[in-house]
């Protein structure tokens, strides 16, 4: 019930947005929109680090707890950018979009082409660490609730909103493509592909290893159902690997996009469940507002899956 409550939530200030959006006009409201998105995208990260480094003993427990998240998370996102591109391959043009990532590397040196593909995701990295700095070191944000966070999360999706009238978005254009609806599949199928491959290097179990990749980057869901499951420090674990899947998207979603549109499958797959609301406009901004729906669905079908499957698993 929580979880359809949440995703109401979210698709009320989609709707508002959109309203909002028709009312006014589409012309006077475009570049407000633009940079009301990208501010909240800023300070959605710096408070996200504020929560983390708010954590109790989290420098004490950081290596442990920390090794174990960071492998878990990178072959959860390794197995989800294999089965998408598998599986994308069988529905995408083969000459859909390829010319993007060539036409930008013939303009400069490989140092540059490497620093153009990396400079926005460390800019955004950079304000996460900044803010697990200040949650660690400083009072200065002792006021703060990781419930805060909800609230920007609605105000961005406003401004999403306002985005998809601006763009004219469709949903029949978008979903009548069959592989959108394989999205969410492609996730789950690489995640628990992942996790297999986690649980022979680790010493957690495939089903341990699979339920705490399964909140898709739902930080907040996967640690506190686990831990309520009688298991305090994998429910720790899971948050911080479900954290690090959502912060490691803010890499891979610009660098997938400047290889070129054809790798909006992979880019998607890796946000998990926080394409619907998180890394939206990031989607959005590096693939076209036209897969803003199909990330809205992905995001939607994962989350619903995730309080699902996590006590399966356990």
């Amino acid at each position: 019930m929580e979880t359809l409550i949440y995703l109401a939530k979210l698709a009320l200030a989609l709707l508002l947005g959109s309203l909002f959006s028709k009312a006014i006009g589409k012309e006077r409201l475009i570049r407000s929109s633009a940079i009301g998105q990208t501010v909240l995208v800023w300070v959605l990260l710096f408070f996200m680090g504020i929560n983390t480094g708010q954590i109790e003993n989290i420098a004490s427990e950081l290596g442990h707890i920390g090794l174990s998240a960071l492998v878990l998370t990178l072959f959860g996102l390794a197995g989800s950018i294999v089965v998408a591109i598998a599986g994308s391959s069988l529905f995408l043009p083969k000459d859909l979009d390829t010319t993007i990532a060539v036409a930008r590397r013939k303009e400069g040196s490989l140092l540059r082409y490497v620093w153009d593909l990396l400079k926005e995701p460390l800019f955004l990295i950079s304000i996460v660490i900044l803010g697990v700095l200040f949650g660690m070191n400083s009072t200065l944000f002792d006021w703060f609730k990781s419930s805060y966070i909800s609230y920007l999360l609605y105000m961005m999706l406003f401004f999403v909103g306002m985005n998809l009238i601006q763009r004219s978005v469709s949903f029949k254009t978008v979903l009548r493509d069959p592989s959108v609806f394989l999205l969410p599949i492609y996730t789950i199928a690489g995640t628990l592909l992942g996790a297999f491959g986690a649980s022979l290097v680790t010493s957690f179990t495939f089903c341990e290893a699979a339920g705490m990749l399964s909140g898709f980057g739902w930080y907040s869901l996967s640690g506190i159902l686990i831990s309520d499951l009688g298991f305090p420090l994998l429910g720790s674990i899971s948050f911080l690997a479900n954290l690090m899947r959502e912060s490691f998207s803010f890499f891979l979603i610009p660098f997938f996009g400047r290889l070129g549109k054809r790798y909006y499958y992979p880019a998607v797959s890796c946000g998990g469940a926080t394409t619907m609301d998180v890394v939206l406009v990031l989607l959005s901004k590096h693939f076209g507002s036209a897969t803003t729906i199909g990330s809205i669905y992905h995001g939607a079908a994962t989350s619903l899956c995730a309080p699902v499957l996590i006590p399966l698993f356990f």
